[in-house]
């Protein structure tokens, strides 16, 4: 669901079978071609269940042995991220490598697969070396915070912006294949270096509506020594169905989308929700975040309509909607023509594409806009803190406790004497406030219940 930007013919896709495939096709076809596979990879060493998302690693790191991120001297993209919903997030590398080396929460090897099925004929050897060899270099599980298992994972989302792949990677296709093969140059043979900085935690949506925050980087285990798969930051339970959609702010890094069930949320990473909309009717089934406006966004419904949320307007619900088909949107994918024009791509549950033009309110961004979401984001944080800060002095019964409720029921005369006694007060107030008004004297009597 990407608008074509550039000429590349390297693709990885995963399948119901639980394998992860190196496709290569070429998409200067005039119908649809018939794509084999270049590469499959190795199947006892891949996902137990259905992969359901996958993305590549920025051309700027790679992911080393124990999730370390190092420096990626080849600036070409090579690696990619799966998460299945077996519950685990795999790293694979697409380069050919000396041994076989998977995380700590490895599948284990597996028997060497020589025969490979489907008619490759027509594709280059580029990949030849991973067919059924192929396996993750790393393995995270999702685990769960309370009781055995791990949760089902449906989609992630990293803290770096991810890339296309760049140009130089057309030089795979083209004959030219180095960055795959040269397993024993100057470059690999280098003890690679750990990049500071890098922020190596990422979100992670499950099938159960959980959101998960966690470092594909091992910890040191306190009590062995040994490094261990990191225990997620949190595990939320934030929607009532599995979460389609984890969307990064084009604007803010830090600020994620989540969609799934009958309800979006917005969250800043590291802090809780931000925002989070009431029930809807119909369940969310896409979502994107406006290219040019900060604080616009799209979500797909079930019932073929898109809702438009304009935070700039009002933050409890779209500020309209628009159907465009009798099924289930189940894509939407921005693309920005130039300053004067974006399309909306819409797919839907018929498989029909539908290329919608953003209206100028939706793609002209207001004065200080970019500064006045920022602004909400944080002021919203703020508020977030208070009250929890507020609850933690109310639970060491300290601080603003609120008012407080009598342990037994009152007799008729203690009830009468509180309320004579809050009256009398209220006709004390009304005597000064009508004495500072100047009228009434301050030696006037107060009638007061006796």
């Amino acid at each position: 669901k990407q608008w074509y930007q550039r000429r590349v013919a390297i693709t990885a896709g995963g399948a119901r079978a639980n394998k992860t495939r190196s496709d290569m096709f070429d998409v200067e076809y005039q119908r649809s071609p018939v794509v084999h596979y270049a590469a499959v990879s190795s199947i006892d060493s891949s996902h137990k269940m259905a992969v359901m998302s996958m993305m590549w690693l920025p051309d700027t790191i790679e992911v080393a042995r124990m999730g370390v991120p190092v420096e990626n001297k080849t600036q070409a993209s090579c690696q990619l991220i799966t998460v299945g919903v077996d519950g685990n997030v795999m790293f694979w590398d697409i380069r050919l490598q000396k041994s076989t080396t998977t995380g700590l929460g490895g599948l284990g090897g597996g028997r060497k697969e020589k025969e490979s099925t489907g008619d490759k004929s027509s594709i280059p050897a580029t990949f030849s070396h991973l067919d059924l060899q192929w396996k993750p270099i790393n393995v995270v599980p999702l685990t769960k915070l309370t009781g055995p298992g791990l949760h089902p994972g449906v989609t992630l989302s990293i803290s770096q912006q991810l890339q296309n792949i760049k140009g130089r990677m057309q030089n795979l296709v083209l004959g030219n294949p180095p960055l795959i093969h040269r397993t024993n140059s100057s470059t690999t043979r280098q003890r690679p270096v750990e990049v500071e900085g890098v922020n190596t935690k990422f979100f992670a949506g499950t099938e159960d509506g959980y959101l998960i925050y966690t470092d594909w980087k091992a910890e040191k285990d306190p009590e062995s020594g040994k490094l261990v798969s990191s225990k997620p930051a949190y595990c939320i339970s934030s929607h009532a169905g599995p979460v389609h959609c984890l969307l990064r702010s084009p604007f803010y890094n830090h600020i994620i989308m989540s969609v799934g069930g009958w309800s979006l949320s917005i969250w800043k990473e590291g802090e809780s929700e931000i925002l989070q909309t009431s029930r809807s009717p119909v369940k969310f089934t896409a979502a994107s975040w406006s290219l040019t406006r900060p604080g616009v966004f799209f979500i797909g419904r079930e019932d073929g309509n898109i809702d438009v949320w304009d935070l700039m307007d009002r933050s409890h619900e779209p500020s309209m909607s628009q159907n465009i088909s009798s099924s289930a949107i189940t894509a939407l994918e921005p693309y920005k023509v130039s300053s004067k024009q974006i399309l909306l791509g819409v797919g839907d549950n018929f498989g029909t594409l539908h290329i919608l033009e953003v209206p100028w309110s939706l793609r002209q961004p207001s004065p200080n806009e970019l500064h006045s979401m920022a602004a909400y984001f944080d002021r919203e944080c703020s508020r977030i803190d208070y009250y929890k800060d507020r609850d933690a002095n109310r639970s060491q019964g300290g601080g603003d406790t609120g008012p407080t409720i009598p342990g037994v029921l009152e007799t008729d005369e203690e009830e009468e004497e509180r309320l004579k006694k809050s009256f009398n007060n209220y006709l004390n107030l009304e005597k000064d406030f009508l004495v500072k008004l100047g009228l009434k004297g301050q030696d006037d009597p107060v009638d007061l219940l006796h």
